[in-house]
């Protein structure tokens, strides 16, 4: 009783692949956004005619290079908390596989089974 105490307040402490999913996804789609946005300021101008000479003036310039650095950085989180999100799905489909086989023989148990069929050991 005890072990499944200990396992079940580490599932909890620990983040599930639906979660790491989620956050890659808001990575990605904040990223492209701010990347969009960063591209649009830097190359937005304003022109004001003064006489026959034309004046250009860009203003969101100086706003550009932050916004495309926080862009590249939230392109950046969502790509590592992909890989993440794909180990812990890794990690999840090991740790059900693990729960169908008999840890003494190995030989594959039914879900509702309380003994092994091969070598007859109560499961824990």
């Amino acid at each position: 009783m005890d072990k499944n105490l200990k396992v079940n307040r580490n599932k909890r402490r620990h983040m599930r692949f639906q979660d790491w999913r989620l956050i890659s996804s808001f990575g990605y789609v904040f990223g492209g956004l701010f990347l969009l946005l960063g591209l649009y300021g830097y190359l937005y101008y304003e022109t004001n005619l003064i006489g026959q000479i034309g004046l250009l003036l860009t203003p969101y310039q100086n706003y550009a290079l932050p916004i495309l650095i926080i862009g590249i950085l939230l392109m950046i989180m969502g790509y590592f908390t992909e890989r993440q999100a794909k180990e812990k799905k890794n990690e999840e489909t090991q740790s059900t596989a693990s729960q169908n086989v008999c840890p003494y023989c190995g030989a594959k148990r039914d879900s509702d089974a309380l003994y092994c069929k091969k070598c007859g050991k109560k499961f824990e």
